[in-house]
């Protein structure tokens, strides 16, 4: 846990996480080594029988490196919410588990595992495969963990440079967005306070006509000015400009209308002088119906004063939004996200134009804010200025369009903005995991084809060293066989039976078990050979072996000693009645004629048998066996005599 810790100090998973994993895997690994080495040391461990010092630290190093290199990597693919804290916790509780139990078991705990020297071909072999498997199952899992980590990373950074790039480019849209309110707002307050105007409240009627030209030359410098009116204070236009078709153009005094009823007279009618109405966003109205096609418009409106302080009406300038849409329209090519304006009740001005664009217009329709189709997103938009989070739907980033404000964060300019209720509208880029995706999906098909690649590789050269090693143990085997078997019959030779015949020995005195030592000789061999070659020999030999081996168990060992000479042991063999019936079934057994080529071979047997029973040493009991076997050989061929009652002979 202090290393991970440590690791999250050095501040560089964020560009090197495979380096903060290796780092950290490097250090576990060799503290614990060095650990399990000072308990070895102190003998407060004691390693498995089987392995040496240098081979339990290795495998210690390796089970650690392996394991907090699984956890470092496992854990960044699990979306749990939970502190850093907890994840190290959980990290060392884990590594602490798994590996105490992997050391126990493989290097300290005393299995009954049979030496590799004693094992068969096929278990070495078996060995040898099950090994190879999980070393490269083991390798593929952390490659497949590494290569998932970095496509979680190139995920990462694909999110983290979509909100990067996202959140000033909008920016860059509510400064321009703002930029256009403030300027109307800047021309309602000259408007307000303009000389014709004045004169004209005065008195001067030739004023008017000056006044109605200054909004005519100000509509037609600016045709996004949709309309510049001058209301009384009863709430009729006095003097009104509408953009036309080609230009601007006056309305006469029959079209003038009373807007005494309507919000921004009513509020802006309130204020005091060189104050500022802006009203929200929504679509204009002629005549108490929506006029179409439709026009979104924002009002700015300021008091006017006559020079004795009367308040005489409002000047108001309709600002036609559509050109700030068509502006929103290219700013959302430069997106990644969904780019969408949404007033402060949640209401859509611009996108979703399809279902719910402008639904606060239509009474039938009132329902269809973003918490309709976005549940629980809106709480988190309005709770902050600006920011991006993570939702089911994508990424949310979002910026926020305070009209009247030049910084969003003054104080002071918020205060007076809720005073005036100017609006203030949320600025979103929805980005959709679709459209995060495409940012980093084009690794994903590199990194399953690296992958596939290399599990091919490395399995072609696992098999390849399966092989080789194979191989190896065949040949191993074969040296050993040869070692300790008869080349020609396949027997135990001389060396291997007095080994074994020293353990049996061993056991039988442990056990106080009596053990038979049979010592067979051919007789009339030596002319075989003499008259029909080595080659009939090496069969008769062979046929006898063969003979032998299927009258004797399993649990008995034979052996050839040298020339025609044989032995075999015979543990647990029951009494005396037995080892005559074996001895009579083996003088039956090489009585029948050995055919080779066209020749029918005969050959003899004479055997000894020596009893072990209260410890007679190695060199006595085959001694007394040979001794024996020359006492049945001189009595007559094809009998048997035994070491304790050399005069005793039984015959065939």
């Amino acid at each position: 846990m202090l290393m991970m810790q440590v690791m999250q100090k050095l501040d560089i998973e964020t560009s090197f996480f495979w380096l903060e994993v290796f780092l950290d895997a490097v250090i576990i690994a060799s503290i614990t080594t060095l650990t399990v080495r000072y308990l070895v040391k102190t003998n407060r461990l004691k390693i498995r029988q089987d392995l040496n010092f240098e081979s339990v630290l290795l495998r210690t190093g390796l089970i650690a490196l392996g394991v907090e290199t699984m956890l470092m990597l496992t854990f960044p693919l699990i979306n749990i919410s939970t502190t850093s804290v907890a994840l190290m916790v959980s990290d060392g509780l884990l590594f602490a588990l798994i590996t105490t139990l992997l050391i126990h078991y493989l290097l300290l705990k005393p299995g009954k595992l049979i030496p590799l020297s004693k094992r068969s071909l096929i278990e070495r072999t078996l060995a040898l495969r099950g090994f190879l498997l999980f070393l490269y199952l083991s390798s593929l899992s952390l490659l497949l963990l590494l290569l998932l980590n970095v496509y979680q990373q190139q995920q990462h950074n694909s999110v983290s440079q979509v909100v990067t790039a996202e959140q000033p480019q909008l920016a860059l849209i509510r400064k321009s967005l703002n930029d256009h309110i403030s300027i109307a707002a800047l021309d309602t307050l000259i408007l307000a306070r303009q000389e014709n105007l004045q004169e004209w409240l005065d008195g001067d009627t030739t004023a008017k006509s000056r006044l109605t030209h200054d909004y005519l030359s100000l509509a037609s410098i600016k045709p996004v000015y949709e309309q510049i009116r001058f209301i009384d204070e009863t709430g009729i236009e006095q003097i009104r400009i509408d953009q036309g078709s080609l230009e601007p153009v006056i309305i006469g005094t029959e079209s003038l209308q009373d807007k005494h009823n309507r919000y921004y007279f009513t509020d802006s009618f309130k204020l005091s002088s060189g104050q500022v109405y802006i009203s929200p966003m929504d679509l204009n109205i002629e005549h108490d119906q929506i006029e179409l096609p439709i026009k979104p418009i924002v009002r700015t409106a300021s008091p006017v004063f006559d020079q004795q302080g009367n308040k005489r009406g409002v000047i108001v300038i309709n600002l036609n939004a559509s050109a700030l849409f068509t502006q929103l329209k290219g700013d959302a090519k430069n997106t990644t996200g969904e780019l969408m304006l949404l007033n402060e009740n949640g209401y859509w001005m611009f996108g979703r134009e399809q279902d719910a664009a402008w639904a606060f217009m239509f009474p039938e329709y009132k329902d269809r804010t973003i918490e309709k189709y976005y549940p629980g997103i809106w709480q988190k938009i309005i709770s902050d200025e600006r920011g991006a989070f993570l939702s089911p739907y994508g990424y949310f980033i979002f910026d926020t369009i305070a009209t009247g404000r030049t910084s969003p964060g003054n104080p002071e300019q918020k205060k007076q903005a809720a005073e005036l209720r100017w609006p203030e509208w949320k600025l979103i880029s929805l980005a959709s995991p679709q459209s995060i995706s495409i940012a980093y999906s084009n690794i994903l098909p590199q990194l399953i084809m690296f992958f596939i690649l290399t599990a091919l590789v490395t399995g072609t050269g696992t098999i390849m060293y399966f092989r080789i090693q194979r191989k190896n143990l065949i040949a191993q085997q074969q040296i050993e066989h040869l070692a300790h078997h008869d080349m020609l019959t396949g027997l135990n030779n001389r060396n291997i039976f007095i080994q074994m015949l020293e353990s049996q020995l061993a056991h039988s005195r442990r056990s106080n078990k009596p053990l038979a030592l049979l010592y067979m000789d051919l007789d009339n061999f030596k002319p075989i050979n003499d008259q029909y070659g080595h080659e009939a020999g090496d069969y008769v030999l062979k046929q006898f072996a063969a003979r032998l081996k299927l009258i004797l168990r399993e649990s008995d060992t034979l052996a050839r000693l040298g020339g025609d000479e044989f032995a075999a042991i015979l543990p647990s063999y029951g009494n005396r009645r037995q080892l005559e019936i074996i001895a009579q079934r083996i003088i039956s057994a090489i009585e029948k004629p050995v055919t080779f080529g066209d020749q029918h071979l005969q050959v003899g047997i004479s055997i000894g048998i020596a009893i072990h029973l209260q410890g007679p040493p190695l060199e006595s009991l085959l001694h007394e066996a040979d001794q024996a076997m020359y006492e049945a050989k001189r009595t007559q061929n094809n009998s048997y005599s035994f070491a304790e009652e050399p005069q005793k002979q039984q015959t065939a």
